[in-house]
């Protein structure tokens, strides 16, 4: 069955990224769309605004339906001219600043890039040093300062320790190592004493062996190490290990980073950075 086609603007007057996830986010409700994305920041001059202006009305006449487009757009001007443009126009901003601002009693600023702007150099300064505490500690690089750590995640090669750790830092300021679990290791069936000594900030992460063997034939086709049976021992050792030492487990299948971490912050009772 042919998928219906739309087209869709992420419009900002700044980096584009609120729009591109909350807009995101809704359109996942609609699996059986496929939609043309198209981003458009730093939308942020009346010149900017009529060239996108002029865009939306060839899309529209070409394709015979209207885009749709998620926009944060503060500026007055420019949200009017997008508002009445020839497009499905969805800002996020306008409706809730209102009503905010009259529940608290305090008029919003409407000032541009405040949601990622360096706002506050102290934040930043902090979210960069955990970025690179993850950096650092990825893969077991450096062990030595792993007890600075404030989780720990351990599991096979490709089960999705790196990618987590570092949008855990980069998102939450959180101290994120991680270890991967090795020939080594399961020669020696322990965990190794650098983790032992940390045992209480240990996260396990699990993988299907199948879906282990895709992400690992995409790495090294046709080798031992994305073989079926490879990722099926090392797994099942894996988890034999976690069960010994009582640790939370979570399993990376089917689980997007993003919710691989939010549940991480769950069970580890994690305070991420504001």
């Amino acid at each position: 069955m042919n998928k219906e086609k739309r087209t869709v603007y992420f419009v900002s007057e700044s980096t584009g990224i609120t729009a591109e996830t909350l807009g995101s986010s809704l359109l996942s409700q609609f699996p059986h769309v496929d939609f043309d994305r198209i981003h458009m920041p730093f939308i942020n001059t009346i010149e900017r605004a009529e060239e996108l202006v002029i865009e939306f009305a060839d899309v529209s006449e070409i394709q015979g339906h209207k885009p749709l487009v998620f926009a944060t757009m503060p500026d007055k001007a420019i949200h009017a001219m997008l508002e009445t443009a020839s497009c499905h126009y969805y800002e996020f901003f306008e409706g809730y600043l209102k009503k905010i601002g009259k529940d608290i009693g305090v008029m919003p600023e409407r000032e541009s890039g405040l949601s990622h702007g360096l706002v506050n150099s102290e934040h930043y300064d902090n979210r960069i040093d955990t970025v690179n505490f993850a950096l650092a500690h990825d893969d077991a690089m450096v062990t030595k300062s792993l007890h600075q750590a404030e989780v720990i995640l351990v599991g096979v090669s490709r089960s999705g320790k790196t990618p987590t750790s570092l949008y855990l830092a980069l998102h939450f300021g959180i101290k994120v190592g991680n270890y991967p679990l090795t020939e080594d290791d399961f020669g020696a069936d322990d965990l190794p004493k650098v983790l032992l000594e940390n045992k209480d900030k240990l996260v396990g992460l699990t993988i299907d062996p199948k879906r282990l063997c895709e992400v690992r034939e995409k790495r090294r086709q046709g080798s031992d190490y994305a073989a079926l049976r490879t990722c099926q021992s090392e797994v099942r050792m894996a988890v034999a290990l976690f069960k010994r030492y009582h640790l939370n487990v979570l399993d990376s299948s089917t689980r997007s980073i993003e919710e691989l971490a939010s549940q991480i912050i769950r069970v580890r009772g994690l305070t991420p950075q504001k």
